[in-house]
Order: C-alpha cells, then sequence, then structure tokens
C-alpha cells in the first residue's frame, strides 16, 4: 500500500483527504507508476518531508517532532498531521514513503564544526540537508581551540593534570615570586589538541613549569649524608622537609632556600615525628639529650650517638 494510515478515529477533513489521494493513486489506470505517484506527493507537500527516527516518532524538516504509531519506513511525506498539544506530539494519520535519493535536488551541504559529547571530541562534520533533515553525514576529528577550551574549562582541572603535583607547582613558583597562569596555558595546548584524550596526555604540568623555578624553589634537597628529600611547600608557609632523625647527624645548621630556613620535621624510626623545628641547632643543644634517652630505649639497635655533630 502506497499510504501509510494512522489507527484511530479520524477527522472528516482527514478522511477527505485520505479518499481523494486513494482516488488519484488509483486512477483507472492498473499499471500505474507507484514511484511517479509517490514523488508527485513528495512535490505537492514538500515542507512534509519526515524521516523515522524510533517508534514511531518522525523528526519533520521544519525542525518539529511528531509520531506515526507502527511506521515501517524510514523517509516519508506527513500528508496529513493531528495537532494535539494537550495530549503530547502531533499525530501523522497519513503518510506517504518516499525514497531519500528523491530528495537529492533540492539538498544542501553544511560543514563545520561540532562537539562530540560522548567521544569528548572536536569534530568536523559534513553533512547533506533537506532543510532540517540529514541524508548523509561525515565524521572526522576536527581543529576549534576555543570550542576545545571552553569545553575544558567546564571539567575540573584535576582531569588533564595530577591536582596535587599542580597545587605544589603551584605552591613553589608562589614561593618563588612567579605566577602559573593555568588558563593560559591551557588555551596554548588546545591550539594543538582537538579532543580530551589528546589534553590528558600532552604533558600540561611540563609546560606550567616556569623557567628558573628547581633553581628557586627545589624540588628537593641533598642532606650532608647523601640522602635526597622531597621539599614541600605550602601558601603562605615556608617550605619543610621530613627524614629519620639520623640523616641529620652532622647537620649543624637548618638548611635554607634563598636565606628562608626550612621547617624540619625530624623522624623516629618508625616514621613519626618527634621533633619538628626550623633551628635545628638549637634542638641539638637544648632537646636532644632527652630525645636521644627515650629513643635509645624505644630503639636500641639504633645509634644515638652523645655527640651528633662533628
Amino acid at each position: 500500500d502506497l499510504l501509510t494510515l494512522a489507527e484511530g478515529q479520524w477527522l472528516p477533513q482527514t478522511q477527505k483527504i485520505y479518499d481523494q489521494l486513494r482516488r488519484r493513486i488509483r486512477g483507472k489506470d492498473k499499471t500505474r507508476d507507484d514511484s511517479a505517484i509517490l514523488q508527485s506527493i513528495l512535490a505537492a507537500f514538500p515542507d512534509r518531508v519526515a524521516k523515522h527516527r524510533r517508534d514511531g516518532e518522525l523528526l519533520l524538516a521544519t525542525g518539529d517532532s511528531a509520531v506515526l504509531p507502527g511506521c515501517q519506513h524510514e523517509w516519508l511525506v506527513a500528508v496529513d498531521v493531528e495537532d494535539r498539544r494537550e495530549r503530547g506530539l502531533p499525530l501523522v494519520r497519513i503518510a506517504s514513503k518516499i525514497e531519500p535519493e528523491w530528495l537529492l535536488d533540492r539538498a544542501v551541504e553544511v560543514s563545520g564544526t561540532q562537539w562530540n559529547r560522548s567521544a569528548m571530541r572536536v569534530e568536523q562534520v559534513t553533512a547533506l540537508k533537506f532543510e532540517q533533515l540529514v541524508l548523509d553525514e561525515t565524521r572526522a576529528p576536527g581543529h576549534d581551540p576555543e570550542m576545545l577550551f571552553a569545553k575544558a574549562k567546564e571539567q575540573d582541572i584535576g582531569r588533564f593534570v595530577d591536582r596535587d603535583a599542580l597545587e605544589q607547582l603551584q605552591s613553589r613558583a608562589a614561593f618563588a615570586g612567579i605566577t602559573v597562569d593555568v588558563d593560559a596555558k591551557l588555551r596554548e595546548l588546545c591550539e594543538h589538541c582537538s579532543s580530551f584524550s589528546d589534553l590528558e596526555s600532552a604533558g600540561l604540568l611540563s609546560m606550567l613549569r616556569p623557567a628558573g623555578l628547581e633553581r628557586e624553589a627545589p624540588e628537593r634537597l641533598t642532606l650532608p649524608g647523601g640522602r635526597s628529600v622531597a621539599v614541600h611547600y605550602e601558601p603562605g608557609k615556608p617550605p619543610w622537609i621530613e627524614s629519620r632523625l639520623q640523616d641529620f647527624f652532622g647537620v649543624k645548621e637548618t638548611p635554607r632556600i634563598h636565606g628562608t630556613p626550612v621547617v624540619v620535621h625530624l623522624l623516629a624510626p618508625n616514621r613519626r615525628p618527634v621533633q619538628v623545628t626550623s633551628d635545628l641547632a638549637g634542638f641539638w643543644e637544648r632537646l636532644y639529650p632527652q630525645v636521644r634517652r627515650e629513643l635509645s630505649r624505644r630503639y636500641p639497635k639504633h645509634k644515638w650517638p652523645e655527640k651528633p655533630l662533628p
């Protein structure tokens, strides 16, 4: 059958349209050309072209939606549509199937970049469209730095760089009086990327590391005994280090970074702090004898010299 009919009670005008179409389609010639008839219906109602999306829901060429229960065709002309504002989407009561290639003469090609939410990337989309309906579409990775930057800004920065490492880098830079502009570097990185996956693997942290930062705010210090310890930076506080108390034997003065004494966390053999100080010389003189007595009883296998300084 050339016409698809919606179930239910028809309106009088719907019955009239249906009867007229049936008479024209049947005619007197039993050898009629179905294709020519259907193309004639398309020519009469080009603004009512529709595409079946799913479960009887149609997308019309105007961009509106409608329903045709039991629809069996992907492309059709919605010949008669009933507006059911109080009961949901408009109902297509009579529809005529068509072939998508019949729309090619009036189709236009459009191209541009779009954001693919599932793939989290910019895509170059080229589509062949009839009004608001897509006949064919191709997608490929696209390049739109501003779009990628805007989408990246909607995310937590921790998606693209280790947050703890970033905070430590920012604290180091602040101690050195250097500004780290995360947005500027992220925008710069977007010039060479097209997806979140690209940004995640591009090494944003390395790009953010200012020149000369290691000199002004070193990441590690080496103690006289040879042990290398990490330097921790926190906003508004002096940097601090931690290691076993034995590692500081022979270290008379508190280590400094550009004249600022670091806060030293002296750890017992169980890695718990027994003293926190920024005055090692005072610790050796006033507190070490008592600490030595307590720790030598608890950890007799460790060396606790009476004179830890040369």
